[in-house]
């Protein structure tokens, strides 16, 4: 991890936890116990709201703060999810989150701020991790946004769209011109925050995420379709209309793509097609 961000952070190491502490909330995290704890009942303590996801994710007040943290506890997914669980090993991901996070947050792309990491030793290599960010308040995912808007006249359903295909095209080519290919871009990992300036994207989890000097063409494609198969995946309600709108605003200036896009917004499209059969078969 580079020096320049672990100097903004403290660690601190109790008993078999390692934590990275944002500086100016380190005495208020080391004073909860229950926000890096694992396994407590958050649906108990006064003030804590519970996101939904593919896991509940607590939303926690930080004590004597007028700031609150949404907690992510890493679970593993897929078909071993049961066996596997909770427990990693190798590189921290909570560590590798962080870092990604910051560098992106320097380089001017809106991601929520990190207040800590950690992780848990359980035996051997084999360790727990959380994150925590400040929340983002005021916020609904994108697919929800566009299922709300869903039901407005035709014409007002319309003018919401336009408001936010701009600002959400700049926010992903800000990621990707930073040289950050997101691990899980989907349309419930886009926040859109209501403001006095209007609406403000932000991207969340950055988990299995990569950072390199430059994303070649095709790799910015290839996130562009998974940001389109999750569309497909939850039935979000955006119109085709909508998509080669998203492409104008994300290519525009790039007279290569631009002369060709609709063969690009096509070759995008491609890539997941064997999703569609899985889908198909398995729902």
């Amino acid at each position: 991890m580079e020096k320049k961000i672990l100097s903004q952070f403290d660690k601190v190491i109790r008993g078999g936890s390692t934590l990275l502490i944002r500086q100016g909330y380190r005495d208020y995290i080391l004073g909860q116990e229950m926000a890096f704890a694992t396994k407590i009942p958050y649906q108990f303590y006064p003030g804590v709201s519970l996101l939904k996801g593919r896991n509940v994710i607590p939303c926690v007040p930080i004590e004597g703060s007028r700031d609150r943290m949404v907690i992510k506890h890493y679970e593993h997914g897929g078909l071993f999810r049961k066996i596997t669980r909770d427990a990693f090993f190798g590189n921290p991901r909570p560590f590798r989150e962080l870092e990604i996070l910051d560098q992106a947050h320097q380089r001017g792309v809106p991601v929520p701020e990190v207040i800590f990491a950690r992780t848990e030793r359980i035996f051997g290599p084999f360790y727990r991790g959380e994150i925590s960010y400040k929340e983002i308040p005021d916020s609904t995912n994108l697919l929800e946004y566009l299922n709300r808007i869903s039901e407005m006249p035709v014409e007002e359903k319309i003018a919401q769209k336009k408001k936010i295909i701009g600002p959400l095209a700049e926010a992903i080519k800000k990621m990707h011109c930073s040289g950050i290919y997101h691990g899980d871009l989907n349309i419930r990992n886009i926040l859109l925050q209501n403001g006095i300036e209007g609406i403000r994207i932000y991207l969340i989890d950055f988990d299995y995420s990569k950072i390199k000097d430059k994303l070649a063409l095709r790799e910015r494609i290839k996130n562009l379709a998974r940001l389109n198969r999750s569309c497909e995946k939850w039935k979000a309600p955006i119109s085709s209309t909508d998509k080669l709108r998203f492409f104008l605003s994300y290519f525009r200036g790039d007279r290569l793509v631009e002369s060709n896009l609709r063969k690009y917004v096509r070759q995008c499209s491609r890539f997941h097609w064997g999703h569609r059969i899985y889908w198909k078969l398995f729902g």
